[in-house]
């Protein structure tokens, strides 16, 4: 069984390109929303910060009955999964985290300055956000699939309470300075016994790509993957070299540690 958790201010819809490939090589796969993200309610009074959300995450297994899994996160999701298999390692098979928060405090400043109460509000506006945007933040090339799905992207982005759960779940982690120490997971994973795995576009400019030598240099029996040519979705962007990355790792592939020059 495959869990798959999307990041801040995102839906299932980051894993577009992913799950019926899963599905195909045999594995159940689950991609929810999040809560407070795409069609999941948003009451104002909802803790949005990572800790939560691994606490939700284990509560919606229980509730499914799940006692084994391996988890794939991106971004926030992918500090979320380390958080849920720190706590509940003998649950967790192989995790796979893609772009992840978690390694270091560097951010992009964009998010830093979100964190700033008024000015977060008056620059994070979803309505504003233009297509250049979108691409410029997620994709080096952007993908021909983006043309499909911008449009559920936008509709999702502007619900109802999506916009103050935006900004709710970034002031929980990240401040003008970057994450917020008490995130930090590298040291904590150091005496995990998951199999891991992490992929990093090499010109991310949201969780920079420096993220992935650190994993290199604290976690050396992990594999760190670095994708050229591709941003903060590697998931999306790269389909086809992602997915039989994923699979392979899932499905018990090659354990050394490796920089994947796709």
């Amino acid at each position: 069984m495959v869990l798959m958790l999307h990041g801040q201010s995102d839906s299932l819809l980051s894993w577009y390109c992913n799950i019926d490939h899963l599905a195909d090589a045999g594995f159940r796969v689950i991609a929810p929303n999040m809560p407070a993200s795409g069609e999941s309610d948003k009451p104002g009074h909802l803790e949005c910060d990572p800790d939560s959300a691994a606490e939700f995450v284990y509560d919606f297994t229980q509730e499914l009955g799940i006692d084994k899994l391996s988890l794939v996160g991106n971004s926030a999701g992918g500090l979320v999964a380390g958080l849920f298999s720190l706590e509940h390692s003998e649950m967790v098979e192989k995790m796979a985290l893609v772009a992840s928060g978690g390694f270091g405090r560097r951010v992009s400043w964009l998010l830093r300055i979100i964190s700033v109460p008024i000015l977060g509000e008056i620059l994070y506006q979803p309505r504003l956000n233009s297509k250049m945007g979108l691409n410029r933040r997620l994709f080096y090339r952007p993908p021909d699939i983006l043309e499909e799905l911008l449009p559920e992207i936008n509709r999702l982005k502007e619900l109802p309470g999506a916009r103050m759960a935006v900004l709710r779940s970034i002031r929980s982690s990240i401040t003008l300075r970057g994450l917020r120490q008490r995130e930090y997971i590298i040291q904590r994973l150091k005496d995990s016994k998951v199999s891991l795995m992490t992929v990093w576009g090499a010109e991310d400019r949201i969780i920079p790509v420096a993220h992935a030598q650190e994993v290199r240099r604290e976690l050396p029996g992990s594999i760190v993957h670095v994708v050229p040519e591709c941003r903060h979705w590697p998931q999306m962007e790269k389909p086809d070299l992602f997915n039989p990355m994923l699979t392979d790792f899932l499905k018990g592939g090659p354990a050394q540690t490796a920089q994947h020059a796709c």
